[in-house]
């Protein structure tokens, strides 16, 4: 069993381009003889934003193939032009030369070619719920609109392709993503409350030494260590309990 080639993983939402806007952006670049790649890239792209009409598909499928004429590899354009008359036979953009029209006028296709699949998709606009499937060889639009995903896949003539779908939506690029709360101020503000109470129960105890002070400079310097105590216990609390709030209210 053989793997297809993989040829484009795109997720929505990446910046979705139209179908229309990037088939003319690449129809330009290889009228003016310069390389396609980038250009078909977006075109893609544009796959994984909404499913495109069979006239959309047989015009990149055509545009696929003459890239790859135009580079000296007729037999691996062959595919794309039986796959383009397969979606529309009556659409040719005579900008791209006699050559490509009677390559893309005579291309057949291979042998036919399974599909499996972990779940439901559509392939070229076509649900289909069971596999694997007998398909066309030859490039095909895959599609998962309800996770965001999408692939063109070349099926290679009288083999398997197998594609692993995602069962839950990929990561939207556009999200805003928050940082993981911390627990620094939680911490922090736990551990100044646990002074507070420390410094009020020290203060406390100092009721006990006025009590058995024998002398007024004993007395008083026990009284100066309880109000010391108190001032450095609501404090503190008080930053202890801004330490906690932060944590509840910070991202």
């Amino acid at each position: 069993m053989g793997l297809g080639m993989m040829l484009l993983w795109a997720q929505a939402h990446a910046a979705c381009p139209t179908m229309v806007a990037t088939l003319e952006a690449a129809t330009s670049v290889l009228i003016d003889g310069g390389d396609g790649t980038a250009a078909l890239a977006e075109v893609e792209t544009a796959l994984a934003c909404g499913t495109a009409t069979k006239s959309e598909l047989a015009r990149l499928w055509v545009l696929r193939g003459a890239a790859l004429q135009l580079a000296g590899d007729a037999a691996a354009a062959e595919p794309f032009y039986a796959a383009a008359l397969g979606a529309d036979a009556t659409w040719f953009d005579d900008r791209l030369g006699s050559s490509v029209r009677e390559a893309w006028s005579r291309a057949k296709y291979g042998l036919p070619a399974r599909l499996s699949a972990n779940r439901p998709l559509d392939v070229d606009g076509v649900h289909i719920d069971t596999f694997p499937a007998t398909l066309e060889s030859g490039p095909h639009a895959l599609q998962a609109p309800d996770v965001r995903w999408a692939r063109v896949l070349v099926m290679p003539p009288g083999e398997e392709s197998v594609v692993e779908v995602p069962l839950t939506p990929l990561p939207d690029p556009d999200a805003v993503v928050l940082p993981r709360k911390g627990a620094g101020w939680l911490v922090a503000g736990g551990v100044v409350l646990a002074g507070a109470v420390g410094a009020g129960v020290a203060a406390g105890a100092q009721s006990e030494v006025m009590s058995g002070a024998e002398t007024t400079t004993a007395l008083d310097e026990a009284w100066n260590t309880q109000q010391a105590l108190g001032i450095s216990s609501i404090g503190l609390a008080a930053l202890g309990s801004t330490g906690v709030v932060l944590h509840f209210v910070l991202p």
